[in-house]
């Protein structure tokens, strides 16, 4: 493969049940601010149950053409290697902890940081990254084989989202359902269409695209470029240690950017994948809809959500399916 063509994996991944992390959140979070809310530091947002192992394993198993694997992460280390030997003993593509310390160089003041949007804000500050790279959160794992022209094609990002919007016409919706949710006593939401807006208003485009929960992928020096001639959009991004309605998306930007460029097409492609939350379903439901995506031969992803607010019965159920489908073994 060409050096230039090479492709690497980023996912983001923190261990929230781990009590030194814990006690690091606890220490910055204070309840009378909105910092509080499930919405931005819940325990859900923190909490795994081992969805790492299979996100890396959908990689190995289904983009074996992947140049280099870089888990990002606060001063913690997954253990992989076990899992990795036992179940992919002749993997050739490397895998790398790279620590926020590594990433946050230079703007060490904000750390730590308990906000997936200041992380993602860096994550092509990665040492040794390469210019084409694909994002996926812990969460995130494919379904099926892919390749790379799922991501790249002549030489452009392939733009998965639903529908183009209008900035004038979000900035009106998110007024009227603030003012509606403060007369009912509630806190705004930050909704994932406000940090779209705002990724905007940073790129100075009159519309975005609303994104699809997706892998995503990057090129390098779209944020190198971008972020030279404009360092303050950067700073401010990472500047918040939990989420805040100021911060912007980092995935939405660089699309805006990337299209502007000519380096994607504005086309929306078609969502090739699945969002589940299984807490949603009963059992029964559950396994009907595992098997539906089992069978659906445009599903190239899923993304399990929330895996750990399901029951201990839910969380075995879907944990069978992802190994049937990654051709894991049954024992650990």
């Amino acid at each position: 493969m060409n050096p230039t063509d090479k492709i690497d994996a980023v996912i983001t991944w923190v261990d929230g049940n781990d009590p030194m992390h814990q006690a690091k959140r606890a220490q910055y979070l204070t309840h009378k601010r909105e910092d509080a809310r499930k919405d931005v530091a819940g325990e859900t947002r923190f909490n795994q149950v081992g969805e790492i192992y299979y996100c890396i394993a959908s990689i190995l198993r289904f983009a074996p053409w992947i140049n280099k694997i870089y888990i990002v992460t606060d001063n913690q280390d997954p253990k992989v290697d076990d899992f990795i030997n036992k179940h992919f003993p002749d993997n050739k593509i490397p895998i790398e902890i790279v620590d926020h310390k590594v990433i946050f160089k230079g703007y060490e003041k904000y750390l730590p940081t308990f906000n997936s949007i200041s992380i993602e804000t860096l994550l092509w500050r990665i040492p040794g990254l390469n210019e084409k790279f694909i994002y996926f959160n812990d969460d995130f794992m494919l379904h099926r084989q892919v390749s790379p022209n799922d991501f790249y094609l002549n030489n452009k990002i392939v733009l998965y989202g639903r529908r183009w919007i209008s900035v004038y016409e979000t900035r009106i919706t998110l007024v009227l359902q603030t003012l509606m949710r403060r007369l009912a006593g509630k806190n705004a939401l930050l909704s994932y269409k406000k940090f779209m807006n705002n990724a905007a208003r940073v790129a100075n485009a009159q519309r975005f695209v609303r994104l699809d929960h997706t892998p995503h992928a990057f090129f390098k020096s779209i944020f190198c470029d971008f972020y030279a001639i404009n360092p303050q959009y950067l700073e401010k991004n990472v500047s918040y240690r939990f989420r805040n309605k100021e911060q912007y998306s980092l995935t939405e930007l660089h699309h805006l950017l990337a299209i502007k460029q000519g380096r994607a097409d504005g086309k929306l492609h078609k969502k090739r994948g699945v969002t589940l939350s299984p807490y949603e379903y009963d059992l029964d439901n559950l396994k009907i809809v595992l098997k539906k995506i089992k069978g659906d031969s445009r599903c190239l992803y899923f993304c399990v959500n929330s895996l750990d607010q399901s029951s201990p019965e839910h969380i075995d159920v879907v944990d069978a399916w992802i190994r049937e489908n990654l051709s894991l073994n049954s024992n650990d």
